[in-house]
C-alpha cells in the first residue's frame, strides 16, 4: 500500500468508526468550515513524513515509520465553560484511543505516540493535535 492509499484507507476507517464526526484530510480553520461540522467535531488526518529506514541492501527506503498528525477541532456555544471544551477535547482523545485499540492489523500497525490540546485557551473552540506512526 502506497502512501496516499494508506491515508485514504485510514480516513476511510476513521469515518466508519467515528459516524457522528467529520473526517477529512483537508486541514482548515474553525472559520472556513461549516458551524455544524464543528459542532459535530472534526478529524483531519495529516501525513508529516516518514523516517526511519532500516536501508539493507535490497530494503532500500523500506521498513519505516510514517507519522501522521490528527487533528480534531470542535466548537461549543458562546456560554460553554472551558472547562466544557477540554471534557469535549477528552472525549475526541478517547475515540481515537478506542479506534486505535480496535484497529485491523491487516489495515497497518497503527500506533498512538501523543497528543496536545488547546489548554483551555480558545474556549468555546477546542482543538487536539494527535500524533500517529505507522510501522511499515
Amino acid at each position: 500500500m502506497n502512501l496516499a492509499e494508506r491515508m485514504a484507507a485510514l480516513k476511510t476507517a476513521l469515518a466508519a468508526a467515528m459516524p457522528t464526526r467529520v473526517v477529512t484530510r483537508d486541514l482548515k480553520d474553525f472559520a472556513d468550515r461549516p458551524k455544524a461540522d464543528v459542532a459535530a467535531g472534526v478529524f483531519t488526518l495529516i501525513s508529516k513524513g516518514e523516517r526511519g529506514y532500516r536501508n539493507y541492501n535490497g530494503r532500500e527506503a523500506m521498513d519505516g515509520r510514517h507519522s501522521m498528525l490528527l487533528v480534531g477541532q470542535i466548537a461549543l456555544g458562546e456560554d460553554a465553560a472551558p472547562s466544557a471544551v477540554e471534557d469535549a477535547e477528552f472525549a475526541m482523545i478517547e475515540e481515537v484511543k478506542g479506534f486505535v485499540r480496535a484497529l485491523p492489523a491487516s489495515l497497518c500497525s497503527l500506533t498512538m505516540t501523543g497528543f496536545q490540546q488547546s489548554g483551555q485557551l480558545d474556549a468555546p473552540y477546542g482543538w487536539v493535535a494527535i500524533t500517529l506512526e505507522v510501522m511499515e
